[in-house]
């Protein structure tokens, strides 16, 4: 049971909010429903509600981007290819419309299908937006070491942890970077500030386990590759096709480790 006040402040507080909810059209209303469907894992739902909500208002970019995320978790990457691009189409140099969330969208589809140089132009996009945000600095270091392009790889990287010193992604892909540019000191170095911030991070010994990998020392990278299946890399069915360990695949050691890891 519930008691309202019966005093004219409460009434006429009352008689506001109910105003106000009028207000709020039909799409905004399903969009709403939708959020919260999605941020609760039910994309079904979620996508149900926006469709519901495009149904009156068809261009609304923000229903739009959200059905894409709700088409993404259900593993229907076209669909939500389309549907993002379809928003930037519609939001895209219109004053107060905020398209991110859709380059981003499509940024990862790209990187999903390792279309490099489409992922690369939409993270591009959203560095116009936001120059300083580290996450996309951090991609585009990853996008850039994918292509080979290891001076724009490294810039990226560097601005990312210059904007957050502690940054794990981001030390993570630069330690890559020196790995890849063959400065074996500084990748080392990098993988210890890691350690040094967050002494639980598993990519601090599996960065250590590539840098021993290469210089030759299969006990020593084994070792650390162990330390870091034991703090849980995460996609662990990746390690054995991980390039910085090709030199290993056939050791029954290695073999033992990713099979425990991916248990």
């Amino acid at each position: 049971m519930t008691w309202f006040s019966r005093t004219p402040g409460a009434i006429a507080a009352l008689f506001a909010v109910t105003i106000l909810v009028a207000c709020v059209d039909g799409t905004t209303e399903h969009r709403v429903r939708a959020n919260a469907f999605f941020r609760g894992g039910q994309y079904a739902e979620a996508l149900k509600e926006c469709d519901l909500g495009l149904v009156a208002k068809p261009d609304d970019v923000g229903t739009r981007v959200l059905r894409a995320k709700a088409l993404f978790e259900l593993n229907r990457f076209a669909e939500a290819k389309a549907d993002y691009a379809r928003a930037v189409s519609l939001g895209e140099g219109t004053r107060g419309t905020y398209v991110g969330d859709a380059y981003l969208g499509l940024a990862i589809l790209a990187s999903r299908a390792k279309d490099w140089p489409e992922a690369q132009r939409e993270f591009d996009k959203l560095l116009v937006l936001d120059p300083t945000d580290v996450g996309t600095h951090t991609n585009l270091a990853r996008v850039c070491l994918e292509q080979g392009d290891l001076a724009a790889a490294e810039e990226h990287a560097k601005a990312a942890v210059a904007l957050r010193d502690q940054d794990e992604a981001a030390l993570f892909v630069l330690g890559k970077v020196m790995l890849a540019e063959g400065k074996l000191d500084e990748a080392t170095a990098t993988f210890a500030r890691i350690a040094a911030s967050n002494g639980r991070a598993s990519s601090a010994p599996y960065g250590t386990a590539m840098v021993l990998a290469r210089r030759g020392d299969k006990a020593g990278a084994l070792a650390k590759l162990q330390e870091a299946t034991a703090l849980k890399v995460p996609n662990p069915q990746e390690i054995a096709d991980d390039p910085a360990f090709a030199s290993m695949k056939d050791d029954p050691a290695f073999s033992r480790i990713v099979t425990l890891a991916s248990k």
